[in-house]
């Protein structure tokens, strides 16, 4: 049974200034849960402990559509009636980077450093999201330091009303908190591609992976590694498991979302074999509260459990998709391997397409991997991902790296999906790796 809440008018008339009021005002714990996707005892631990930075612009985004006066410390100080800002960004420098893009047809575009908080926080995934600089500015308005300049890029072309195929190059500072001792630097210049509104995705994939590569052994760096990926190959590899829509809609969410993807994968087999138990008796909606949490609490997540119990993954079908995680060899091999785990699912184009891939982009005589863990970082990616590796640099072995973001453009606001693919050099990194090779510092 759900706890009581307060009526809409009640909540919109009174100021609401704690967790606990803002969870009873928008329906209470089980309403909570199902709008940010936590499990019923996460949102009991708000109750007492305040919301958690992640989950605060989309609380405060349906607080301020449903016309709950929120007082600002609840959401870290977000005021979402603040006027977005028109920002100037700086002139772009004259480097040999963005000059060998420019001369391969790209025009230059500057973004600005301070971005709006709201698309990263909507768009990237958990393991960036977590590494995203955010504040509010005098007037309020929830900002950060832009992560990468993909994103700017795409609203810059939203911006602008265009409407037709743009190929850009920047450079600038990007912005990553990174743990204390990783090794890393916490801001680094990174300069790039996007091409957006193309008609022919797998030229522009082709395009964009060879001039990427190019660019990279111009600056004097021709020892690399290349890894693929494609995020298309996962979808058909599930369906060929035969699993519940439910089930492989959980997983695809996940394995862009979840920063431990292979955890997740084992608490679904947890859950099927929980299914199979016998049904547990109903907890006293009379009894006490335990550790914070109402017996209807209780009861609710252990309901919400057997439910997801029933999209689970059978042992089976866990051990097959753990083994699709740690695929990794040339591209002919891993489809051959996927084969052997899924031997329905439909993944003949994808041979086609990497063939046609490596030879557009010139990388026949190069270092290619396929590996299907790779580019998950990025949860926009919904094609192509590649990442360009020197080894020898350890910690900071990935020099560039890129992908295709067909939803991305939609999400920021454009009518339909757009195609759209890019890709990015960490230029500190680049001259690391070309003076290990003696080249120019």
């Amino acid at each position: 049974m759900e706890e009581k809440t307060q009526s809409p008018l009640s909540a919109q008339s009174v100021r609401l200034s704690s967790a606990a009021a803002v969870i009873d005002a928008l329906g209470g714990t089980k309403t909570v849960a199902d709008l940010l996707n936590v499990g019923q005892s996460s949102v009991s631990n708000y109750r007492k402990l305040g919301f958690p930075a992640r989950t605060h612009f989309a609380l405060s985004k349906i607080c301020a559509a449903r016309g709950l006066n929120v007082a600002d410390a609840v959401f870290g100080g977000i005021n979402l009636a603040a006027q977005p800002s028109q920002r100037a960004a700086a002139a772009l420098p004259r480097t040999q980077a963005l000059e060998l893009f420019s001369d391969n047809g790209y025009a230059p575009l500057a973004t600005p450093v301070l971005q709006p908080a709201a698309p990263f926080i909507d768009r990237l995934g958990e393991e960036m999201r977590r590494r995203l600089y955010i504040f509010a500015d005098p007037g309020g308005e929830q900002l950060c330091l832009r992560p990468d300049l993909t994103i700017p890029a795409a609203l810059a072309y939203l911006a602008n009303g265009e409407s037709r195929r743009r190929q850009y190059a920047y450079e600038g500072m990007a912005f990553r908190y990174q743990s204390r001792g990783a090794g890393k630097p916490e801001e680094f210049i990174q300069s790039g591609i996007e091409i957006i509104g193309g008609s022919d995705a797998a030229n522009d994939d082709a395009q964009v992976l060879r001039d990427v590569v190019q660019a990279v052994n111009a600056l004097g760096v021709s020892q690399i590694q290349i890894r693929l990926n494609h995020f298309g190959m996962l979808p058909l590899f599930l369906d060929g498991l035969g699993l519940s829509q439910r089930a492989a809609a959980r997983l695809n969410r996940a394995y862009h979302q979840s920063a431990d993807f292979a955890g997740f994968v084992a608490q679904m087999a947890q859950e099927q074999t929980r299914a199979a138990a016998p049904e547990t008796q109903k907890l006293n909606p009379n009894g006490p509260v335990i550790a914070g949490r109402t017996p209807a609490d209780i009861q609710a997540r252990i309901d919400r459990l057997r439910a997801d119990a029933e999209s689970g993954l059978s042992a089976a079908q866990a051990e097959a998709v753990a083994r699709y995680m740690s695929l990794s060899g040339a591209p002919d091999g891993v489809l051959a391997a996927m084969a052997d785990l899924s031997p329905q699912a439909r993944l003949g184009e994808f041979a086609d397409y990497w063939q046609t891939l490596i030879a557009n982009a010139g990388l026949a005589n190069k270092a290619v991997t396929l590996d299907t863990s790779g580019g998950r970082k990025m949860a926009y990616y919904t094609g192509l991902s590649f990442e360009i590796i020197v080894p020898a640099l350890g910690a900071q072995a990935v020099i560039a790296g890129g992908g295709r973001y067909d939803d991305l453009l939609q999400a920021l606001g454009a009518d339909a999906p757009l195609n759209a693919i890019g890709g990015a050099l960490a230029l500190e990194r680049v001259a690391a790796a070309a003076r290990l090779e003696g080249g120019r510092s």
